[in-house]
């Protein structure tokens, strides 16, 4: 929600930017915005906000984990579980916060880009992209690694680990 919310901001100082060029205004800054500056923060800005969506909706879509974060979505009434499926969902909505925490690090970072501002810091924009999306989509990673190495590394260990069902 907060990428979605920073997205709106973006695209708006982007639609702004599109403005001062069109009108060949640069009242408010000493370094006026260029076409293509304007034109990334527009569109980063719409990614931003489309992001939230299609991370829910390709969540179905990958291997074995996907089912686990789909659900994570569900904002109906859930049933009261075990402990260590809770456990289990702790450590899941742990690194899909991760995750788009990772996503807005790399959104803020384009950003700056895009405003004339380089080296930020250590990292790039697109290993924190890659990053927050395997972050995101842990149980799918999880189940590929234990499918690549035939071996069970998922969540679903967290339960045989604390004796639980």
């Amino acid at each position: 929600m907060l990428i979605a919310l920073l997205g709106v901001v973006y695209g708006t100082v982007g639609l702004y930017g599109l403005y001062g060029v069109a009108a060949g205004e640069h009242k408010f800054t000493n370094r006026p915005v260029t076409i293509d500056g304007a034109m990334g923060k527009l569109a980063l800005g719409s990614a931003m906000i489309v992001a939230p969506v299609l991370l829910w909706k390709f969540a179905n879509s990958f291997v074995l984990g996907g089912d686990i974060t789909y659900s994570m979505f569900n904002y109906g009434s859930t049933p009261r579980s075990s402990t260590c499926e809770d456990i289990k969902s702790a450590i899941t909505f742990f690194f899909m916060m991760l995750g788009s925490f990772a996503w807005l690090i790399a959104g803020m970072r384009l950003y700056n880009a895009t405003s004339g501002q380089h080296g930020a810091g250590p990292g790039s924009a697109a290993l924190y992209l890659v990053g927050g999306t395997l972050a995101f989509f842990i149980n799918d990673v999880a189940s590929l690694v234990g499918n690549t190495i035939k071996m069970d590394v998922s969540l679903s260990n967290v339960c045989t680990m604390i004796g639980g069902a």
